[in-house]
């Protein structure tokens, strides 16, 4: 994978910068200082300031926090105003870096920021990537900022850096510096008002139990220091560090950036235990199918019967189960589906898997790789996958998510293919799951756009994967008419992520008088259904997921137009046994006992291979709800 280049972003408080109770005054000595701390530090950084007393006395006289307000006189003009001095402020920032030869540019905040709802939204963060890469340090700083319905409001510098930590792509930010006119965070000792002292480490998680101490109330339209420690709060949970420093005492700005030892107070994260949020959701993600019934209620292949053929013509040892995958050729048409990646369980997982994936010759797909672009330690969970495995075809994995975002980068889709070699890449659409999960992506307007982009850069087949609610036709018409090179359908029949998320500490689940997760557990369309659906738009490899339990599922998948079935759920099982126990075995015996299935039950319908029963309808009949659902929509 590319080598991502570290960054420091570093706030520059307006209280440090001016008078913050003496409209439009600058401390400019201290200005000048912190600009040589910066040269002489040789740094790659972004700097954000505040804006003091600039722009907080006419945001707070006009209300231009709370937005639109018509019963207050001349409030646009306020808003002008404000930005206006803001622009001011930043000027003259600008100008003191040039004048030390050190060449900044200004980033107009509220240029590349929207906000929608209580979100905000970064237009693109090329611009400042670009900058970064030809050496340019970029500044931008607290503004106004629009929303899409008309309305604008207050975007602070800690709102700019939080937003700046979740979306730059080229670099990654190895900690947050905060500079005041204050030492750090000051809390009361023992719920005393009278014993006061400097918090000089504190772990983020213990943020939301201290008591800050009262060091006296300023003009700050953005929430002060508690707004700080939100922003901070959030900024840690990205696994990344904050500091909090005096920017008035000597060449602390300096130390800070140097990572030398100073006087302040460090939000530490857990450097000894790497899994960020992604990647607890990943083990989480392992456990709960293991420890609680999330399947769907129904498993539609029941309703499904294939035609037995009493004389069979065919010696059972010349049954050929070989299949050609995308120009590879694998023992049978049998494909380990996406189950993990992202957690050091899920290495081990993946190292099991791919080692009975490569002794049987099938092929195998990972999890979404998100977690290993996120944090490059946690790519090894994915990469094993290919050292162990170097013949079979591997399928890689990202999500529909990742590829909507306006700031989408190609080489993260080309990286998740160089992390595991991969033959074919599938884009995972999980809109269900997405729905039920905290902070999911819910936003896919730029997903055709580019998908275009990578279609027209990516050489290897991309197939498009659904992950247990299915495509229906119209849906595999546009994935088809887009360019997808196949399909894994992911029907509704195996496991619901949907009540996966019931069963995690979500708290959106809490938030209404029925769980919603568990209400939409069974939302979707069987996977016989959407295997049709498909093939009636598409002649191209389809992969059935989704419920499927043993062989004979195999070869009701094929007769109904599927090439490959896949199983995520049943290799999981032996998979952690496998890991439980110290051995491979219970994953390769699995993979044996499917082909013994799926050759016993082509010999029990006279067929001597795959090719002979698949789209062949006259070899089946559909039965209880699967007719229904076939009768009324004429898919068979």
């Amino acid at each position: 994978m590319n080598e991502t280049e570290k960054i420091i972003l570093l706030k520059l408080g307006g209280s440090l910068l001016t008078e913050k109770n003496k409209p439009f005054s600058l401390r400019k000595d201290v200005i000048k200082n912190a600009v040589n701390q910066i040269g002489r530090s040789n740094k790659k950084l972004i700097i954000i300031h505040g804006g003091g007393s600039f722009g907080h006395p006419l945001a707070k006289k006009y209300s231009i926090s709370k937005g639109i307000n018509n019963s207050i006189e001349n409030q646009i003009m306020g808003l002008s105003e404000t930005h206006d001095a803001m622009n001011k402020l930043n000027s003259y920032v600008i100008s003191e870096f040039l004048d030390q030869l050190i060449p900044a540019i200004s980033i107009q905040t509220s240029s590349i920021f929207l906000k929608k709802s209580h979100e905000y939204l970064i237009k693109t963060v090329d611009i400042i990537e670009t900058y970064l890469k030809l050496g340019l340090i970029p500044i931008l700083y607290g503004d106004i900022v629009v929303e899409k319905s008309g309305n604008f409001s207050i975007l602070s510098g800690d709102q700019i850096i939080l937003e700046l930590c979740n979306n730059l792509n080229k670099f990654k930010v190895e900690k947050v510096i905060f500079t005041t006119e204050t030492d750090g965070i000051y809390i009361n000792e023992n719920d005393s008002t009278d014993n006061t002292k400097l918090a000089t480490e504190i772990h983020y998680k213990d943020l939301d139990n201290i008591n800050l101490a009262n060091l006296g109330q300023k003009i700050d339209v953005t929430g002060g220091m508690k707004g700080k420690i939100d922003s901070i709060k959030k900024i840690c949970d990205l696994n990344i560090p904050v500091q909090i420093i005096n920017g008035l005492k000597p060449n602390y700005i300096l130390k800070a950036l140097k990572s030398e030892k100073i006087k302040g107070t460090y939000i530490g994260i857990d450097n000894n235990d790497r899994i960020t949020r992604i990647s607890r959701r990943k083990i989480e993600h392992l456990k709960i199918p293991i420890d609680y019934n999330v399947q769907n209620k129904s498993n539609y292949f029941d309703d499904i019967e294939l035609i037995y053929h009493a004389f069979p013509q065919i010696n059972f040892d010349d049954v050929n189960l070989s299949t050609n995958f995308f120009g590879k050729i694998i023992s049978a048409p049998i494909c380990i589906a996406a189950i993990t990646g992202g957690h050091p369980v899920a290495y081990e997982i993946n190292k099991i898997l791919a080692d009975a994936a490569e002794n049987q010759n099938i092929i195998m797909s990972v999890g979404s790789q998100r977690a290993g672009l996120v944090d490059p330690e946690l790519s090894k969970s994915f990469s094993i996958v290919r050292e162990i495995a170097p013949d079979i075809p591997i399928i890689g994995n990202l999500g529909i998510g990742q590829l909507s975002r306006s700031n989408f980068n190609l080489d993260d889709f080309i990286d998740c293919i160089n992390m595991i070699k991969a033959d074919v890449m599938a884009v995972h659409f999980n809109a269900l799951h997405e729905l039920f999960q905290e902070k999911g992506d819910k936003t896919y307007n730029n997903l055709l756009e580019n998908f275009k982009e990578v279609k027209n850069a990516i050489k290897i087949p991309i197939i498009a994967k659904e992950v247990g609610s299915g495509f229906n036709q119209e849906v595999a018409q546009t994935l088809e008419n887009i360019g997808f090179d196949g399909f894994d359908v992911g029907g509704a029949g195996g496991t619901s992520f949907a009540a996966i998320e019931s069963h995690r500490n979500n708290n959106l689940n809490s938030m209404y008088t029925r769980n919603p997760a568990e209400l939409f557990r069974d939302w979707g369309i069987p996977t016989p259904v959407s295997i049709s659906y498909v093939r009636k738009v598409s002649q191209k490899p389809i992969i059935s997921t989704g419920g499927l339990r043993n062989g004979i599922d195999i070869a009701k998948s094929i007769a109904l137009g599927a090439n490959i079935g896949g199983f995520a759920y049943k290799f999981l099982l032996t998979a952690w046994k496998d890991y439980k126990n110290n051995s491979k075995s219970n994953s390769i015996k699995e993979i044996i006992t499917l082909k013994n299935e799926l050759q016993s039950c082509l010999w029990l319908m006279n067929a001597s291979n795959s090719k002979e029963i698949f789209k062949k309808k006259d070899k089946l009949i559909i039965l209880g709800n699967l007719y229904n659902w076939f009768n009324q929509n004429k898919t068979l």
